[in-house]
């Protein structure tokens, strides 16, 4: 996994928390790296895992809550860091449905060995945008964190539904974005 994604979770911790959580975080899980992540590095998808696994234990929290709480803070540093220009999107639904065109594919021309999840589209019956992701990672939950935190960009309302999952046995997970207003 590519080392932005543990700055970021890092920073969060720290953010939230407090260094003294993100050291008990460290010690706990003893990551292979050590806790120290460059964002240029890579890293094992595991210590990302292992550490919410800790937190979740440690808070009470469910790790599913607590990966889309870290793909909404996530969210901010993506899109300020994107390698395309996105400003001259205007609304929640052209962004999501520039994520695998055009901002996957950026990120893949400039990294080609980055690993990214993949995203097909729908129209719903009712104006709704469907989702598929689907991703070895199976982080779902970070991805319903990611729409949030742009549907908050956009200053956009929205619900999302979850009806089938990876986790369930599903090939992909279905993500239905429901714009409220």
């Amino acid at each position: 996994m590519q080392g932005a994604i543990f700055t970021a979770f890092s920073d969060m911790i720290i953010e939230k928390m407090g260094m003294e959580q993100w050291n008990e975080l460290i010690d706990k899980t003893s990551p292979q790296s050590k806790g120290i992540y460059t964002s240029g590095g890579q890293y094992e998808d595991s210590e990302l895992i292992n550490m919410v696994v800790a937190l979740s234990e440690k808070t009470g929290i469910a790790a599913e809550k607590l990966v889309e709480a870290f793909g909404q803070y996530l969210f901010d540093i993506l899109y300020k860091n994107s390698p395309v220009d996105v400003s001259k999107i205007d609304n929640l639904r052209d962004f999501l449905l520039s994520i695998e065109d055009v901002i996957h594919a950026e990120v893949k021309r400039l990294n080609p060995n980055s690993y990214l999840p993949s995203f097909q589209y729908e129209d719903g019956p009712n104006g709704e945008l469907i989702m598929y992701y689907s991703s070895k990672r199976q982080l779902c939950h970070a991805s319903i964190g990611l729409i949030f935190g742009a549907a908050k960009q956009f200053d956009e309302k929205i619900e999302i539904g979850h009806p089938q999952c990876m986790h369930d046995g599903a090939d992909s997970c279905k993500l239905v974005v429901n714009f409220t207003g």
